[in-house]
């Protein structure tokens, strides 16, 4: 779904409320991972994955992480479910649709990342807007998540990235994938160096265990670009 707005001088005479197609359906309010929903036609966006991974700036709190599970930017999940989009076509402009390089990547890829090529990989997407940082808190969680023990070497290296968004969440990942040694032994290199509080809790907090996330996709590729929920959850 695209959400534009056309900004106007002209004195236009407001149209009347739409009417309620909804019903007693409450397939949105149900299937939402993180529960962002407080009531019919409420949405609290601090709380919605869509907004968490692709406009929130900031650390993305400890009760979300394991809901998001495998998606890295967005969700749309409450689209997927809506009776009413059964209705939908496809976009007829070829620029909406998906490329080739983002369709699914797998998360060995997106995790290596560095700035230029993340950007060379995304230049012409919305998922290069949301800058590097931000793109690799979400891929760092889609790891943690993934349970994937062949990941926590990746995660590991991220633990010295220059941004505390991205080291954060390598501490968080990786002390969910890699073995009780190594974590010591990382952790054992990198606090005493570390300064940003955010990051130093992460390697204080309690250890997480090593569970399969709520709404988990079943093949574990992250759900980048496109998102159907689950029913075999």
């Amino acid at each position: 779904m695209f959400l534009g707005a056309l900004l106007t001088t002209a004195h236009l005479e407001a149209d009347a409320a739409s009417e309620d197609h909804c019903g007693s359906c409450r397939r949105c309010l149900d299937i939402c991972p993180t529960r962002a929903f407080p009531a019919p036609y409420q949405l609290d966006a601090r709380r919605c994955i869509a907004y968490l991974t692709i406009e929130h700036k900031g650390h993305i709190a400890h009760e979300f992480r394991a809901a998001i599970a495998n998606r890295v930017f967005g969700c749309d999940d409450c689209l997927a479910v809506c009776p009413w989009n059964k209705f939908a076509s496809a976009a007829r402009e070829h620029r909406f649709a998906a490329r080739a390089e983002t369709a699914d990547p797998p998360l060995a890829t997106l995790i290596t990342l560095d700035d230029a090529a993340f950007r060379a990989r995304f230049a012409g997407t919305p998922v290069k807007r949301t800058g590097r940082d931000r793109f690799m808190r979400n891929v760092l969680i889609a790891a943690g998540n993934s349970g994937d023990r062949t990941l926590a070497p990746q995660a590991g290296a991220l633990i010295g990235d220059a941004s505390p968004l991205v080291r954060a969440m390598a501490v968080w990942a990786y002390r969910r994938l890699a073995t009780e040694a190594d974590i010591a032994r990382a952790k054992a290199a990198h606090l005493t160096d570390e300064s940003d509080p955010v990051v130093r809790a992460e390697w204080e907090a309690p250890c997480d265990d090593l569970r399969p996330a709520t709404h988990q996709s079943p093949d574990l590729a992250p759900r980048t670009f496109k998102s159907e929920p689950d029913h075999r959850a």
